[in-house]
C-alpha cells in the first residue's frame, strides 16, 4: 500500500514539473502588439524597470504599463492561475493561463478587468480572452 502511495506521488510530482516546463518561454500576440515572457516553473525573470524581486514574468506591449505576474495562485496540467499587478502597483488582476493544443497560450482574465490596451489614442479594456503564439 506505501509503494502504491509512493508511486502516485511521484507521479504528481513528475506532472507537475512537466506542466511548469510548458510555462516557459515567449509568446507574442499581434491583435494586443504585446509580449508575453514566462517561467512558472521558477522566479527568475528579471526586468529593467521594475526593482526589487525576480518574476515569474510579464506582459508588455500596447497595455496600460508592463503587466508583472508575481504569484502562481494555481497550476494544474495546461491551466495556470496566476496574479499579475501593473508596473506601477496600482492595478491587479487575476489572470488564467491556458494552453491550447496548437502550442498557443489563451490569457483568460478573471474577475474585474483592470488591464486595457491602447486604441486610437484611447485606453479600451482588453478581450476577456487573448491568443498569444509562441515564438
Amino acid at each position: 500500500m506505501k509503494r502504491i502511495f509512493f508511486a502516485i506521488c511521484m507521479a504528481q510530482v513528475a506532472m507537475s514539473s512537466w506542466a511548469q516546463e510548458q510555462f516557459a518561454g515567449m509568446w507574442q500576440c499581434e491583435a494586443l502588439k504585446a509580449t508575453m515572457v514566462l517561467n512558472l516553473a521558477e522566479k527568475n525573470i528579471t526586468l529593467k524597470d521594475f526593482e526589487g524581486e525576480d518574476t515569474y514574468g510579464y506582459v508588455k506591449g500596447e497595455l496600460n504599463g508592463t503587466w508583472v505576474i508575481l504569484k502562481v495562485k494555481e497550476l494544474n496540467g495546461n491551466k495556470a492561475l496566476v496574479r499579475m499587478v501593473s508596473d506601477i502597483g496600482y492595478d491587479a488582476q487575476d489572470v488564467e493561463l491556458k494552453l491550447t493544443k496548437e502550442g498557443a497560450l489563451e490569457l483568460k482574465l478573471i474577475g474585474d478587468q483592470n488591464i486595457k490596451t491602447v486604441e486610437n489614442r484611447k485606453y479600451v479594456k482588453l478581450p476577456k480572452v487573448s491568443v498569444f503564439k509562441k515564438n
